[in-house]
């Protein structure tokens, strides 16, 4: 291998290297979709608190969402009316707290917090703000008499399984079986059920060194005014994520909490009324991807054109696609062998049919070079300097197009109304370099380019305006690279074209 075959083939593999990992950087970590048109729910979430105040210092303290940066909350609003208002977070917990605070209320008040999620999913990983359990706890230390149950038990347990996994398991069964032992009616903290129940659970495993927690939230259903809250049990056991539902798993859910403590505390408010209401919306995925604010992630902000005016957007939603069709067109030079007028002028006639559509641009094309071509045949006589002649060309293609359009005009059929977004220049150097091939060559040959030509640009059209083409280039430039490196490998092939194996198959023969 040369050196420079050996550059080339590193810079390609680098370029394609660094294209394709902000690609799955983009569609694996924040979520961009990969096909146009895909869509997902987006849950509008509010918590509504209405009291009557008292005439004195109120005070209500409500957890929202918890801020793990793996999970999808946005648009946080507030309203507060007079009442001043504090955010407060728990290292330990990772909890969130929203503080509602004022001197003297009279009447009634009420007090809101809305956002806006995607949700989870029981397969999702779960946020790394779970940590390790502490070993050093002590369950029961206080009681003798639960404590001495507690190790009777866990030790039972852990004979009967064979990992933290199944321990687990077993575990949260003997727990939560309908006919359960007297000793974990004994051990089970005075709270409500579930929650007593999800609560010793956790005890359990951390006691016996599986890291876990109380979950509470909502499950995402249906659209709901008076959502019931629900807990659950996250931990991670053996190197696996775990959740578990009492009653059932959910398809989607949202996560307020961890802990036992409740969702509300208030002092100085009465006739309290707590509503947790949900709204179910269908939003593209994109948007949900980038949300309401735009993501700040490198591979977003400097691989992507949502932060550009419109016009500029609509402009790269064209120009982002020439690329496929300079690409489609190396292949079919290099490795087929396809002859066309000019290097990239294949490309150009594509990018006119985008005006036309397909059809009508190739009639067209082949009316208006039949006449141009006629036409430059006529100047050949008079002996014209190259740009005078260009020059008188490209006047005559605009003469042409005039008639044709009027001509169609007239005969009520739409197809002569776009003729005049065709592009002049690229009719007027396509007739020059098809009648100077003509001239240093032959007809068949002109005509054979020609052909080329057109069956390059329609393939290029296709190519060009296919829906996931004008997709992912759009919403993934970063393939840009990648096309890039594609072309640097097809630069080093020199074997045969697919076109010079079918000419010298005589040859091989032999």
């Amino acid at each position: 291998m040369t050196n420079s075959m050996r550059q080339a083939s590193i810079l390609a593999f680098l370029l394609i290297a660094l294209g394709m990992g902000v690609f799955v950087t983009k569609a694996v970590r924040h979520g961009f979709p990969l096909t146009p048109g895909v869509t997902t729910t987006v849950w509008d979430f509010e918590i509504y608190l209405e009291f009557a105040g008292q005439n004195r210092a109120t005070r209500l303290e409500v957890f929202i969402p918890t801020s793990d940066a793996e999970r999808n909350v946005s648009g946080e609003q507030f309203y507060n009316g007079p009442f001043g208002l504090s955010l407060t977070r728990d290292d330990d917990t990772r909890n969130r707290r929203a503080i509602w605070t004022y001197r003297y209320p009279e009447g009634r008040k009420v007090l809101r917090y809305t956002a806006q999620t995607i949700g989870e999913t029981p397969d999702d990983p779960i946020p790394s703000s779970l940590g390790r359990a502490d070993r050093d706890a002590r369950p029961f230390e206080g009681d003798m008499v639960r404590q001495q149950a507690f190790i009777v038990w866990t030790s039972t347990l852990r004979r009967r399984s064979a990992d933290p996994l199944s321990q687990a398991a077993l575990t949260i069964q003997e727990i939560f079986n309908p006919e359960g032992s007297d000793e974990i009616e004994v051990l089970l903290p005075d709270l409500p059920r579930p929650l007593a129940q999800l609560e010793l659970a956790r005890i359990t495993l951390e006691s016996q060194g599986v890291a876990a927690r109380v979950v509470n939230g909502v499950f995402l259903s249906e659209g709901r005014r008076r959502a019931d809250l629900r807990s659950w049990l996250e931990y991670r056991a053996g190197g696996e994520d775990v959740r578990y539902f009492p009653g059932g798993e959910p398809a989607r859910f949202f996560t307020l909490w961890y802990g036992t403590d409740d969702f509300v505390d208030s002092r100085g408010a009465s006739e309290l009324d707590v509503q947790i209401a949900l709204q179910g919306n269908r939003s593209s995925a994109e948007q949900v991807a980038l949300g309401p604010n735009g993501d700040d992630s490198f591979a977003v902000r400097y691989f992507g054109f949502d932060g550009l005016p419109l016009t500029t957007q609509l402009v790269y939603k064209v120009l982002v696609t020439i690329p496929v069709g300079i690409v489609l067109l190396v292949f079919l030079r290099q490795f087929i062998g396809i002859q066309t007028l000019g290097t990239f002028m294949p490309v150009l006639i594509g990018i006119a049919f985008r005006e036309t559509a397909l059809l009508n641009g190739l009639l067209l094309f082949t009316i208006l070079i039949a006449i141009g071509l006629a036409a430059r045949m006529y100047l050949e006589r008079l002996q014209l300097l190259l740009v005078p002649r260009l020059a008188v060309v490209l006047i005559f293609i605009v003469i042409a197009m005039a008639g044709i359009t009027i001509l169609m005009t007239g005969a009520n059929q739409a197809i002569g109304l776009s003729i005049s977004l065709f592009p002049m220049v690229i009719l007027t150097m396509t007739i020059e370099r098809m009648s100077i091939v003509w001239e240093e060559y032959s007809a068949g040959e002109a005509v054979r380019q020609a052909v080329g030509s057109l069956m390059v640009a329609s393939l290029a059209y296709l190519a060009m305006t296919h829906p996931q083409v004008e997709y992912l280039m759009y919403n993934f430039p970063e393939l840009l690279f990648v096309l890039m490196g594609i072309c640097l490998l097809m630069g080093r092939y020199t074997g045969l074209r697919l076109t010079e194996i079918w000419r010298f198959r005589e040859l091989a023969r032999r």
